[in-house]
This record gives structure tokens, C-alpha cells and sequence, in this order.
């Protein structure tokens, strides 16, 4: 949930810009070109813009969002493309479990809003990670927060129980900018408001909220804003290394040593600690439930080796088959796989030594495909 830091820090932005704009001179770099300014977008250009994006509610034109769309796109714009270029690491992973609850596949800008997309990164608060849970709230979405493991901080975990909470949220008030406004600051207080305002219309009660949360919504707006029309203000996404970008998870139940893996299939320790914050103590516990291992798509093969070893497993290819793999992708449902590759769920399952139905965006699937099958499958 949205805590007041990152929203002050937005704010402190704009004013830093501000005072800087004359020292930094952007424009005398011919490799750093000035983008496109909001100013000379008319409220009409800007609507219409929001209106193609599909957001799950009428987005209005007011000061607030102009404001933070001027500080994405210009006041701010360096770490816009940061950010932009982090949407190839969790975009996929928001899309896949916003699809698996069907809640409005626009809420992925959320983030953008809470944490910069930064897996990492905590707040005076004690909130932490990409959806920015603070630890009574990741508990009760079932959330492991603790010195070896603090879920919070795994991308995929952290996304499914923030999925939840929102699905929570929209049963309860039936308005998406209302629940916006509840995650940004609880449940309680956007109810009080309503009785306050006696409406349930957000931009009606939100001189009863408080101040970060009435700059919460237009944030969002111009999170979402920014993400389909950068390039229209001449910003260019800074993509992570390839490594940390193209991966490949595996649902592991076992206990599992950072060190030993890494010295074992040559991954280096500190692409392995990025692409898995979650893991604290640098080693994943034994968990009847599974924990998830991202690791870059070129060391796939290799660590799918190292954990069929581990966890015992050795599978024999049928007769008349091949051994292949398939990544999958948002969306994707374990019986629509098995389907397409003529087999059942419990031969995936047992063909990947999992427990589990669920599947995630980017697992590594071992699969048995007939050597007369020319499916081609990524």
C-alpha cells in the first residue's frame, strides 16, 4: 500500500527541478535532448490520450494531473526512464496475476506510483517492495516476513497478495479510484470519508482524505500516462542488463545455498541476489508451498540440472519423445498447457517435480513432446 514517501518524494522533485533547471542546462548535451514539454498539450489532447489507454475509470484533466504528468515526463524525466526501462523485468509478472484474478490490466501502473518499480527499496514507514506492504498487511495476505525471507520483497509473491488486496477492495467499495484511495490509506478511513461526504464518488470525498492520498489517484493517471506516451515526449527507456531482464524461475521446495549455486553452474552472486531480494538470509528455505528462484534465461539449463539433482529428480524420456522446454507466458493456466501439448496436469507436474497448479509468468517448463510434433512454442 501507498505510503506518504514516495508521494513527497514526487513532490520534491517537481520543486527540485525547479531550482536546478538553470545549473543543469539538459539541453547543451546533444545526447540528452529536453522532452516534449506537457505545456503545449491542451486538456482536450491530453483527455483523449487517457481515454485510449483503457483505465478503469474516467480519468479528469485538473492541475493535480498535469502536474505529476509535467514532473514523469519532464521535471523528472531521467528516472522516468528508469523506470520504463524496469517495466521489462515485472510488467509480465503484474500482467499474468491481474489476468488471473481479471482485474483491470491498467492497475500494473500501480507500482510505477508506490516504488519506482525498485523491488528493493523500503520506506521510513516499514513499508517495502514493489507494492510497498508494510508487515501487518503482508501477514494477513498470507505474506512470509521474517530474517531469512521477507516476501514482500519477491516480485511474484508480493504482486499476487497486492492482486488480492485490490480484488478485496473492489468488493468492498465498487469504485476503482475509491480503491485506489484504500490501498494509498486504508479501508477505514476512505469509508469515514464517505460518511463525511454522505457520496461514494472519489473526487467528491477527497477533501475528507488525506493529502498524499487526494495526490494518489492523479499519480496514477500519470503513472499510466507516462508508460503508453513517452516516446511522444522523447523519452527512451534505460534498460537493465540483459541478465536481469530475460529470466527464467523455478518453483523450488527444497533448501537451496546462493553460494552453492552460484559456484555451481558459474552464476554470478550478485545477479542471483538482484533477481531475488526476497531471500534475505542468501539462501532459500525448505517450504512445503515452494518458493520462486529467478534466474537469467542463459543459465536455465544449467540450473534446472543443479535442481533436478537437489531434489531427486531423474525422469526417463519416453519412447517416441523428446525432452523440450516452454517459458511461460501472462495468462498462461497449467490445463490450457496440458491441453496444447496433448498431456495432463499431472504429467507436467510430475515432469517439473511440482506440487502446484499455479504457474507464473517466465517458468521453466520441462515438457515431452512426440518427435512428430513441430510445435514450435518459445
Amino acid at each position: 500500500m501507498k505510503f506518504p514517501w514516495t508521494i513527497n518524494v514526487l513532490a520534491g522533485l517537481c520543486l527540485l527541478a525547479t531550482t536546478t533547471a538553470a545549473s543543469a542546462a539538459p539541453t547543451s548535451n546533444a545526447t540528452d535532448p529536453s522532452p516534449v514539454k506537457i505545456t503545449s498539450l491542451s486538456n482536450e489532447e491530453i483527455r483523449e490520450r487517457l481515454e485510449r489507454i483503457d483505465l478503469p475509470f474516467k480519468a479528469p484533466i485538473n492541475k493535480s494531473v498535469r502536474d505529476y504528468i509535467k514532473q514523469y515526463t519532464i521535471n523528472g524525466y531521467k528516472d522516468s526512464e528508469l523506470i520504463l526501462g524496469r517495466t521489462t523485468m515485472y510488467f509480465p509478472i503484474f500482467e499474468h496475476y491481474l489476468n488471473v484474478y481479471q482485474l483491470p490490466k491498467s492497475l500494473k501502473y500501480l507500482p510505477i506510483v508506490e516504488s519506482a518499480l525498485r523491488a528493493d527499496v523500503r520506506s521510513h514507514a516499514g513499508a517495502a517492495g514493489l507494492w510497498q506492504f508494510v508487515p501487518i498487511s503482508a501477514r494477513h495476505f498470507k505474506l512470509e516476513v521474517n530474517s531469512v525471507v521477507d516476501e514482500r520483497l519477491d516480485p511474484y509473491r508480493s504482486t499476487e497478495a497486492a492482486v488480492k488486496m485490490l480484488d478485496f477492495l473492489y468488493k468492498e467499495l465498487g469504485d476503482w479510484p475509491l480503491v485506489l484511495a484504500a490501498y494509498n490509506c486504508g479501508l477505514g478511513r476512505v469509508q469515514q470519508a464517505i460518511r463525511r461526504a454522505r457520496c461514494n464518488n472519489y473526487w467528491d470525498i477527497q477533501q475528507y482524505l488525506p493529502q498524499d492520498t487526494r495526490r494518489y489517484v492523479p499519480a496514477f493517471i500519470a503513472a499510466a500516462y507516462l508508460g503508453n506516451y513517452y516516446q511522444d515526449h522523447g523519452l527512451t527507456p534505460r534498460y537493465p542488463d540483459m541478465d536481469l531482464q530475460d529470466t527464467r524461475v523455478f518453483r523450488v521446495y527444497s533448501n537451496l545455498s546462493f553460494y552453492k549455486l552460484s559456484k555451481a553452474v558459474n552464476l554470478p552472486l550478485d545477479i542471483l541476489k538482484s533477481l531475488n531480494p526476497g531471500f534475505v538470509g542468501r539462501y532459500i528455505p525448505y517450504n512445503r508451498k515452494g518458493h520462486f528462484l529467478s534466474v537469467p534465461a542463459v543459465y536455465a539449463a544449467a540450473v534446472r540440472a543443479y535442481l533436478d539433482e537437489l531434489q531427486n529428480i531423474a525422469l526417463d524420456t519416453p519412447e517416441g519423445y523428446f525432452e523440450t522446454f516452454y517459458t511461460v507466458t501472462p495468462g498462461d493456466r497449467i490445463e490450457t498447457l496440458a491441453s496444447l501439448f496433448e498431456s495432463n496436469t499431472e504429467e507436467l507436474l510430475e515432469w517439473n517435480g511440482l506440487f502446484h497448479q499455479d504457474i507464473v509468468a517466465n517458468q521453466h517448463l520441462r515438457i515431452y513432446l512426440p518427435k512428430t510434433n513441430r510445435i514450435v512454442r518459445p
